[in-house]
Order: structure tokens, then C-alpha cells, then sequence
């Protein structure tokens, strides 16, 4: 099994390079035990990811987003990055299956713009982009430029608004709460 000091090691050594290419796009290092994450503006992505890719994180592992209302800025989009240590290949380089590995971990946060949230999409590097960018425009309405097909993956096409920003009502758009009741349809209440 590879050593986890070394991996963390070399993980560590990418923050200097990183912080040099990201320049004024660049906004905080942070190395902790089990993972290195670099926060930065939007601008700053495709760099950032093409060099991981560079250096062996060949596995995006997940993208997420998180709304910070009322705090500014806004939007947070977190991407997670893997990297496996390929020196625990047999000597006739095969992948030894039977070897565990402890992988290498990244995480880049990006803050877009409050009002019109636009991050560069990442779906030609890693085509695992492709759904999770999706799911945050759809839940959250931050926009992936160059994104090959940004729409809804989760709710109806015609739905209005995007239901995990902080601002968006508990009972939806067309359904806002009205002391003293309102008039109309409402779902029955069972009492028991």
C-alpha cells in the first residue's frame, strides 16, 4: 500500500503551483490532514483543473454546491478530485487489483458572482461533469459556460425558480403562505 504521507506530500507541493497559475483569480490555500483545497474565483477553473489533471487527479469525483445566504459571496461550487498512486502496478504492468490504495484527495471551491452565477463548465475534461453540473443549475441556478447541454436533469422542464437556493419559498413559487388562509385548492389535512 502506498504511503499516505508520501501522497499527502505531493498533493501539498501542488499548492504553491497552484496559487502561481490561479494569480489574482486566487483566494485561499488551506492543507489539512486528509486533503489540500484551494478556493478561488471562477476565472481561475480551467487552469486550476488542468493542472490536477497534470499531476494525476484523473477522477472527479463529485461536484457540489452550497447557497451561504444571507453571507456574500453567495454560491459556493466544490469539485473533489482523486488521484490514485499508480506505482502499486505488478512488475509486468498490470493493475494490481488485490493491492488496496488510500487515493490522493483535492478540493477546488469556486464563488461566483451573487446575482448571475457563471462558472466555466469542466465537462470536456471529465465528462463525469456533465450530470453533476446539470444537477447544481438545476437546484441552484448557477451556469456552467460551454456546458454541451445545460437543462434540467432533476425537475420538470417547466418548473420556476431553483428549489435549494435559500431564498426559494418552502411552498414553492405558486404556493406562498397567507396568514389567515387562501382561497382555493389545498391539500387535505388528515386528522386523526
Amino acid at each position: 500500500m502506498p504511503d499516505a504521507t508520501a501522497l499527502r506530500a505531493q498533493t501539498a507541493a501542488l499548492l504553491p503551483q497552484l496559487t502561481q497559475t490561479l494569480g489574482a483569480d486566487f483566494l485561499e490555500a488551506v492543507s489539512s490532514e486528509d486533503m489540500d483545497e484551494v478556493a478561488m474565483l471562477p476565472g481561475g477553473l480551467p487552469a486550476a483543473a488542468e493542472l490536477l489533471l497534470a499531476n494525476g487527479f484523473t477522477m472527479l469525483l463529485d461536484i457540489g454546491c452550497t447557497d451561504h445566504l444571507p453571507l456574500t459571496p453567495r454560491f459556493e461550487v466544490s469539485y473533489h478530485f482523486l488521484k490514485f498512486d499508480l506505482e502499486t502496478n505488478a512488475p509486468d504492468g498490470r493493475i494490481n487489483s488485490t493491492a488496496p490504495q488510500v487515493p490522493a484527495r483535492f478540493r477546488l471551491r469556486v464563488f461566483p458572482d451573487d446575482l448571475d452565477p457563471h462558472v466555466p463548465s469542466l465537462a470536456k475534461l471529465w465528462p463525469s461533469a456533465d450530470w453533476a453540473e446539470r444537477e447544481v443549475w438545476d437546484f441552484f441556478g448557477v451556469r456552467f459556460d460551454g456546458h454541451p447541454d445545460l437543462r434540467r436533469i432533476l425537475m420538470p422542464d417547466d418548473w420556476a425558480g431553483h428549489p435549494l437556493r435559500k431564498d426559494y419559498p418552502l411552498r414553492g413559487l405558486d404556493r406562498r403562505f397567507t396568514p389567515g388562509g387562501r382561497v382555493g385548492e389545498v391539500p387535505p389535512v388528515i386528522t386523526k
